[in-house]
């Protein structure tokens, strides 16, 4: 039995396929490649991403078989998807209505979805999606301080990078036994994020209506005063401009001049380089122990995402920040980078947790499509 997991993006293509057997669910491949070029319209599918996907398919059935069935992450499930769900005509409008609150990621997800039933329209396909760990979070939580009349039309706190964070519960509960009641998680990539994790659920987050908010990002700045939008506002720049500045332009890119990656800026002695960097870590503290008032303590921090894992200058002064709340690590165990970065009898444990989004939406392919 194969499985397919795509995660498409506006520039990429992120693959990854399974194998369940009666050994489990083995990883049999994964990938990442450039897309050709644009959307097509509303609906349709451009010819180079259909040419694209028909390759990615036709590698994996000629090398493992025939698929059983696809998932596709999805950014948005608004108000209406709150677990992973078998696509149909009607849930994938469900999911192009929610385009205006994730513009620059659900047409994308849409389009992959339409291309597999151009490619294989018999191959059962589902959805699942980064907003849904979220939900659980109590209304006081996901309240904007907005008239009402903007909350009934759903403009409200979402949050994001869910199925990381459902993946993490579920891995540092492997890892120790059971699952820390107060965990402050760190999904931390191009990407970043902070979650408040009560009793195994999303309890608070950082990122909010869109995945602008928040934490400082490789390209996007996270929390920053509207004032300054309506300053730029008012002195001719338009919505494209604003849209550009935001997503592409800001975050550690925006800081350093020259790069949003961070391996590229640890390894910099450049003082912009260093600037981006302190930010990015005082932020994500700063974020995180406004978190832990949501929690109402802290028994562990986890990190995850490609700097979270791999970042140990990153873990480290994010943990200094938060030394104050009784986060600490072990040096010897940063540097090792593996599972536990604490010190044994630590007030407050320190983790790392390898992400798998792709594993998890896998697995929700086997319990709802096959």
């Amino acid at each position: 039995m194969t499985i397919l997991v795509l995660n498409v993006g506006s520039s990429s293509v992120k693959f990854a396929a399974f194998a369940r057997d009666s050994d489990g669910m083995r990883e049999i491949a994964r990938g990442l490649t450039a897309r050709p070029g644009s959307l097509g319209h509303a609906g349709e599918v451009a010819a180079g991403d259909l040419e694209l996907l028909s390759g990615i398919i036709a590698a994996l059935e000629r090398e493992h078989g025939a698929l059983v069935a696809v998932g596709h992450r999805i950014v948005h499930g608004g108000r209406v998807f709150l677990t992973p769900v078998v696509v149909d005509e009607a849930n994938l409008a469900a999911i192009e209505a929610m385009t205006p609150l994730a513009p620059l990621h659900q047409p994308h997800n849409a389009m992959a979805i339409r291309a597999v039933s151009r490619l294989r329209p018999l191959l059962r396909q589902v959805a699942c999606f980064d907003t849904a760990f979220h939900r659980t979070q109590p209304e006081l939580h996901r309240r904007l301080p907005l008239p009402d009349s903007y909350f009934a039309e759903g403009v409200e706190r979402y949050g994001f990078h869910g199925l990381s964070y459902a993946w993490l519960v579920r891995e540092i509960g492997r890892l120790r036994g059971e699952v820390p009641r107060r965990i402050l998680a760190y999904h931390l990539g191009a990407g970043a994020s902070a979650c408040a994790i009560l009793d195994g659920r999303s309890h608070d987050t950082s990122m909010g209506f869109s995945t602008l908010d928040g934490l400082m990002m490789a390209t996007r700045p996270g929390s920053l005063d509207p004032g300054v939008l309506l300053h730029l506002l008012a002195n001719g720049a338009s919505g494209e401009d604003l849209t550009n500045l935001l997503y592409t332009r800001s975050g550690l890119l925006g800081v350093s001049g020259t790069t949003g990656d961070m391996k590229a800026l640890l390894a910099s002695s450049d003082p912009s380089a260093r600037l981006a960097v302190d930010m990015f870590s005082r932020r994500a503290a700063a974020v995180g122990a406004a978190l832990v008032t949501s929690l109402g303590g802290l028994d562990a921090v986890v990190f995850t995402g490609g700097i979270g894992e791999h970042a140990g200058e990153i873990r480290t002064k994010i943990c200094d920040l938060l030394g104050f709340l009784g986060v600490e690590i072990d040096p010897q165990y940063n540097r090792q980078a593996d599972a536990r970065i604490s010190p044994d009898d630590a007030a407050v444990e320190c983790w790392i947790v390898r992400a798998d989004e792709e594993r998890m939406i896998a697995e929700a392919v086997v319990e709802h499509a096959c």
